[in-house]
């Protein structure tokens, strides 16, 4: 059975932020859609924000529970769940949302399996919190959609 440490998933949701901060200004470089690429500006600083906040976390937490072994790795916030996005120079607002909330979704299955499996309280504290941030991250994103179709009604 394969075990991990609990500061290697830390750093791997670090990571996948910086890999949403890389996406998401990939996009701003190649859509001609000016609405599509304030969205996405805003969301890849959201994201390096979310990203230092949880390399915080992370350095506050390292002397207590980084060093914390788990029996298994989870398979969430990986290159693959970038994979089936159709992303390209005419996505729409929407479209981006979509991708959005797919990746976000990404790291809540990272949190809620770390929860799931954390051996100490400590450890499930720390993730509960991260996937409850997410949670309200993803929240808000689904809230953007629905403004703008609100907005788009009137």
């Amino acid at each position: 059975m394969a075990v991990t440490q609990v500061k290697d998933i830390l750093n791997r949701a670090v990571e996948f932020h910086k890999m949403l901060v890389d996406f998401y200004s990939k996009i701003e470089n190649i859509s001609e859609k000016e609405s599509v690429k304030l969205l996405v500006s805003y969301m890849a600083r959201h994201e390096n924000v979310l990203k230092e906040k949880l390399s915080q976390v992370t350095e506050e937490q390292q002397r207590r529970i980084a060093d914390i072994w788990v029996k298994q790795g989870p398979e969430y916030a990986t290159c693959r769940c970038f994979e089936n996005l159709k992303i390209d120079k005419d996505s729409s607002v929407d479209n981006i949302v979509d991708a959005g909330l797919q990746l976000n979704q990404c790291l809540i299955n990272l949190y809620h399996q770390m929860v799931m499996i954390a051996p100490t309280e400590a450890v499930k504290t720390l993730f509960s919190n991260l996937e409850t941030m997410e949670i309200a991250e993803k929240k808000r994103l689904a809230r953007k959609r629905l403004a703008k179709k609100e907005s788009k009604k009137n």
